[in-house]
């Protein structure tokens, strides 16, 4: 079998080096568009049931993507001045997108794979030959423009804006800071990923990019804003750039995931909203449900079929539980007129995904001391009454 698989990120890499590994004598192509040891963004995250699915699979990835990595159990989240710390029940790792995907080009050179970088496919007969095509390319997918009426896409802009940064030092624990700033609602996101460096990820919503006149500065303007409202977390570390643009998201989603011997994984084919957290996972879950549907089958329309029958139930979950993320964040205002303990509880439970019940493991010692006595004391008046 020939496989093309067009872009080199954490989905793409991981599919290709998993299908060598199976079958040696499978031909595998990596296109990446851009050059090699460049990258665009700063550290990424791994939650811990995603490293044990990955050492599951492949041990050997997960030996080497974990000692690059930087765990955390912790989270602070912030309400204006307030805050509380939230202990999980597991380690989440980050590492350096450019150590991620240094280290699974090197697993998957050694594997067989082989990779051609500043390769932008932008003609379909670039691909012809290939009994599979595999489309890892992100939000901006070249497989999907090659194709658009095999690949239509639905589009949701959202109204806030958001901007990626790096700190130029390790900011721990990891931090959720809301905060009001003359008029305007404001939260600052951000994760050590080396001994000295964090990603800091700045949001607005739609009201205060206009209240606060956002709208009318540079970006370099805004970055020296974040400095100054977060000033405090930033404890005298200065915001990097790396194609630090505010933007609005775009939901993007591709209706239908595969188009003859043509593919979509990742956020190709639905792009992953930041505040979810599982980008990264979702990705690399998907390559890896494609794999399992593949490895050794004869008939790879078939394979594909079996790919979207398995894999589509479990990121429509997460789709959903998406959307309910991203619209909390959206209406942050509103969430942000209450306590900092009820805050949290919101925030952890706004995606339906963790209840009270899953909560009391997920996060035990903030269920055991904030909200079973709630809890507690509700079902008390309840009983009265």
């Amino acid at each position: 079998m020939r496989i093309a698989v067009v872009g080199g990120g954490p989905a793409g890499l991981f599919f290709a080096r998993q299908m060598k590994r199976h079958d040696a004598t499978c031909d595998v192509d990596v296109f990446e568009q851009n050059p090699e040891n460049a990258t665009y963004g700063f550290g990424v995250t791994l939650a811990g049931s995603a490293q044990d699915r990955l050492r599951d699979i492949d041990p050997e990835a997960q030996d080497r993507l974990a000692a690059a990595m930087v765990f955390n159990d912790s989270q602070r989240i912030g309400l204006n001045g307030d805050e509380v710390l939230l202990r999980y029940s597991a380690s989440g790792g980050a590492i350096a997108r450019l150590e991620l995907l240094t280290i699974l080009e090197a697993l998957s050179r050694e594997a067989g794979v082989v990779i051609h970088h500043d390769r932008r496919i932008s003609d379909r007969a670039e691909l012809d030959g290939y009994d599979l095509i595999v489309g890892a390319d992100g939000a901006n997918s070249a497989v999907r423009a090659l194709w658009p009426e095999g690949f239509p896409t639905t589009n949701r802009v959202l109204g806030n804006r958001f901007a990626w940064y790096g700190v130029d030092r390790a900011l721990k624990p990891n931090a959720l800071m809301f905060r009001y700033w003359k008029g305007g609602c404001f939260v600052a996101h951000y994760y050590a990923y080396t001994a000295d460096m964090s990603t800091f990820v700045a949001e607005c919503d739609a009201a205060t990019w206009e209240r606060c006149g956002l709208d009318r500065m540079t970006d370099d303007d805004r970055k020296h804003l974040m400095e100054e409202i977060f000033s405090d977390v930033l404890d005298g570390g200065r915001l990097q750039d790396n194609k630090s643009i505010w933007r609005q998201f775009n939901a993007q989603i591709a209706e239908d995931w595969v188009h003859g011997n043509a593919v979509l994984i990742g956020d190709a084919l639905r792009v992953a909203h930041f505040s979810i957290g599982s980008g990264t996972r979702l990705a690399m879950d998907d390559a890896l449900a494609l794999f399992e549907a593949v490895k050794g089958a004869s008939d790879v329309g078939a394979a594909l079929k079996t790919y979207v029958e398995k894999r589509k139930p479990n990121r429509d979950l997460f789709t959903e539980a998406t959307v309910k993320s991203y619209e909390w964040y959206e209406d942050m205002a509103t969430a942000m007129q209450t306590d900092v303990i009820s805050f949290a509880h919101g925030f952890l439970v706004r995606t339906g995904r963790v209840d009270n019940r899953r909560l009391e493991s997920y996060a035990p010692e903030f269920y055991r001391t904030h909200i079973a006595p709630r809890l507690e004391r509700e079902s008390g008046l309840k009983v009265a009454e």
